[in-house]
């Protein structure tokens, strides 16, 4: 053989086996991959319209099918693989759904969709150059965007008159749940500073501005990690989605009360910007506040007006708003809420307590979506301190020395007033409690194996009683065994439910913490001494287990069906 036929030989050689190598490392990735979203956008949709959304991701099989947490949106795969067609119902959808892509084999990572109340559009590149902002010519609109690489900045132009009065407000960490600390600026035609703000709603900003003249106004948006590390610079990356919305009309910050009533009808007046004189207030049915309840949060808005709020539903029917010297004193339990209109504003509520009998006392504001830092100071009848908490959105367990009347004063720390300046206030019993987490929101197992649940408890203001975890209305073929978190030792503080797969499935399951019955049996323990007679606890659900970063109240359990047996090739007729 001639030395150059062996060089071809060899060449020859090495090149089949590069193929034959590249076949198979494209083969293992074809097996390795899985069902995965890395994003929706549009992050949300206008209620009452239609939108087609594309989950960016991979999809080894197509069609999947999608889960949501509430009502309100019907999703359709497209042909398109990612695609989907979603219809959002006029009535009962604004606010986040969370929302699952799965199929039976697997499922994605949660993602959260908002439903608005005004037109939207999607943001169109190039608008990151100060001279190339995207043209934005009817108002009221959300603009769906993306911060799509570090360094990025997205610019919006308005074309404002005289004296009209613009409100910018971002939806991105709270919302969407991106990882973004986001930054709203707005500057002139010029490119010259007007306005700037970091947080409002959260880490979400808003801008309200006042045009001095008629003009063209930019609004810029970039932003941060939001959970800060290492990075120098604007912050950047396919998931860091973001809502704009702008407008010259009505836009609603806050509503009066600030919660909602599960057990009675409650009426909401809204607190906000360019409100026009008919926005009126909104009625919420006992009936539609017990169907929020399940994800304890109600989202209101109100018609003619931008903006929506997230109110949490509560056991009380009487929601009384705050006055700025309450003279009467009120027995808890109670939740008041109220509404900083004025430069260092007090606001002074008034309630009876007994002697040595411990109440729970919260005040939100930044937590109730709030552009206030309310802090708190409890007084004694004759205006001494008896406890001053300077940390925002205080919660405290306060023990009264003395049968009497006390008062609950609440200021805003830096003095700040204004439409979102909202602020609540609860006092309950405080009494023990159990909480109860795992850290995977989703799990998966086969048809005749265990999935173990590792459960985190711990035990909060003294509770003293052994509880028992179980899966509450199980789906046919899934069981578990009941397993008990007793007072002392290793199960205290972790516990492990195995849940057995006896049939496939693809879909959430619950776990709840319950009083076992031997706990309820012979001498009165912590939690048995308000008065009930031993027994009427037993069962008694104490605590939902919260899932994964979210603290979801379901965990995703797929159990993938068996695959038929191959059946063996018909055996070719003898000739």
């Amino acid at each position: 053989m001639s030395r150059a036929a062996g060089n071809a030989g060899r060449s020859a050689g090495r090149a089949v086996r590069a193929v034959i190598a590249c076949l198979c490392v494209a083969r293992a990735e074809a097996a390795a991959e899985n069902l995965a979203v890395k994003r929706l956008l549009p992050a949300g949709g206008m209620a009452g319209g239609t939108v087609v959304v594309k989950a960016e991701g991979t999809f080894p099989r197509w069609p999947v099918r999608v889960w949501t947490d509430r009502g309100g949106t019907a999703w359709k795969p497209l042909e398109e693989k990612g695609s989907f067609e979603v219809a959002v119902a006029a009535a009962g959808s604004l606010g986040v759904h969370t929302v699952r892509i799965h199929d039976d084999q697997e499922a994605a990572a949660v993602h959260r969709f908002v439903v608005g109340a005004v037109p939207e559009v999607m943001e169109a590149e190039p608008n990151d150059r100060p001279q190339e902002p995207q043209a934005v010519s009817t108002l009221p609109v959300t603009v769906n965007g993306v911060l799509e690489k570090a360094g990025d900045v997205d610019g919006y132009a308005v074309q404002l008159a005289a004296g009209q009065s613009l409100v910018a407000a971002i939806d991105a960490h709270g919302g969407p749940g991106s990882p973004l600390d986001a930054v709203l600026e707005l500057v002139d035609e010029r490119g010259g500073y007007l306005a700037r703000n970091l947080d409002a709603r959260g880490l979400d900003p808003r801008i309200v501005f006042k045009a001095p003249r008629d003009g063209r106004y930019v609004v810029r948006v970039y932003g941060f990690p939001s959970d800060p590390n290492q990075t120098i610079g604007y912050s950047g990356g396919p998931d860091h989605v973001y809502r704009l919305t702008m407008t010259t009309g009505g836009f609603v910050a806050a509503a009066i009360p600030a919660a909602v009533s599960r057990s009675g009808t409650t009426t909401l007046v809204a607190s906000g910007w360019n409100l026009p004189a008919d926005v009126g207030s909104v009625s919420v049915a006992p009936a539609d506040a017990a169907a929020a309840g399940a994800t304890h949060a109600a989202w209101i808005g109100f018609p003619g007006a931008a903006g929506t709020v997230e109110l949490p539903v509560v056991a009380a029917e009487r929601l009384p708003v705050a006055v700025q010297d309450a003279t009467a004193a009120i027995e808890p339990p109670l939740v008041v809420s109220g509404l900083f209109t004025a430069a260092d504003q007090q606001f002074v509520e008034r309630i009876t307590a007994t002697k040595a009998q411990p109440l729970l006392v919260a005040v939100e504001a930044n937590a109730a979506g709030s552009d206030a830092e309310a802090v708190l100071d409890i007084r004694a009848a004759d205006g001494r301190s008896l406890l001053s908490k300077s940390d925002r959105d205080a919660a405290v367990v306060w023990t009264p020395p003395a049968d009497g009347d006390y008062a609950l004063a609440v200021r805003d720390r830096r003095g700040g007033f204004g439409p979102g300046h909202v602020f609540r206030i609860s006092v309950v019993p405080s009494e023990p409690a159990v909480a109860a987490t795992c850290e995977p929101d989703a799990v998966a197992g086969k048809i005749g194996g265990t999935v173990d649940l590792a459960i985190a408890v711990e035990r909060l203001r003294g509770w003293k009683e052994p509880v028992e975890f179980t899966l509450v209305d199980p789906p046919a073929g899934i069981t578990a065994d009941p397993v008990v978190s007793a007072v002392e030792g290793e199960s205290a503080k972790k516990v492990t439910l195995a849940i057995k797969a006896g049939a496939a499935y693809a879909g959430p399951v619950t776990v709840a913490a319950r009083r076992p019955a031997a706990a309820d049996k012979g001498a009165d323990t912590a939690g048995d001494k308000a008065g009930d007679k031993a027994g009427d606890k037993a069962g008694q659900t104490v605590a939902a287990v919260g899932f994964g970063k979210r603290k979801l109240p379901q965990v995703w359990l797929t159990i993938p069906p068996e695959k038929p047996p191959e059946q063996p090739a018909a055996a070719a007729p003898k000739p």
